[in-house]
């Protein structure tokens, strides 16, 4: 198979993962889209692909799931963790991906909280900021466990389960 049809066929896979992964029953927040978002952004030739990637699952999951006033905030996040992957973070290496995912997670609950505290739900004022951050605290951990969860899961299966992938059309940048 073509190093063209094997990139396609990858993210089919990425896609198909991230769509079940968010619509099957889970966890608050437990998701592969924050380990999609990063490895997105560092397995592309291009960094619209990697967007692309986390725009086109999110686009559809939403549809099922029902629109939200906060989409431009968790579709944004996903898109922060293209970046990281693709121009912060070397993702070949565990400890980095790792480091990766927490700030990923970190990041996401951080921009995602803004966005229900812009919504006015909690007083726009410096204690509703507070406040919306805190009520938020029970959901985070679900957060960083997926992180973590999924992209060490991704990492170990691109690079310890299937080596052969890591040299293929998919394999992050060299740099």
């Amino acid at each position: 198979m073509g190093g063209r049809w094997q990139a396609i066929l990858g993210y089919l896979l990425l896609s198909l993962v991230g769509i079940a992964g968010r619509l099957f029953p889970h966890p608050p927040n437990f998701t592969p889209l924050e380990a999609l978002a990063l490895y997105g952004g560092a397995w592309s030739a291009r960094p619209w692909m990697g967007i692309g990637l986390v725009l086109l699952v999110m686009g559809i999951t939403d549809a099922v799931l029902g629109w939200h006033s906060l989409w431009p905030f968790t579709w944004g996040g996903m898109v922060v963790g293209v970046l990281l992957g693709r121009y912060l973070f070397r993702m070949a290496n565990l400890w980095q991906a790792m480091a990766a995912a927490l700030t990923q997670a970190a990041l996401f609950f951080l921009v995602t909280n803004f966005g229900v505290w812009l919504g006015g739900w909690y007083g726009l004022t410096w204690s509703g900021l507070l406040a919306c951050y805190v009520a938020a605290i029970p959901f985070f951990h679900y957060q960083l466990l997926g992180a973590v969860t999924y992209t060490g899961l991704f990492w170990f299966l691109y690079y310890r389960a299937f080596p052969a992938l890591a040299g293929k059309s998919l394999s992050p940048r060299q740099s």
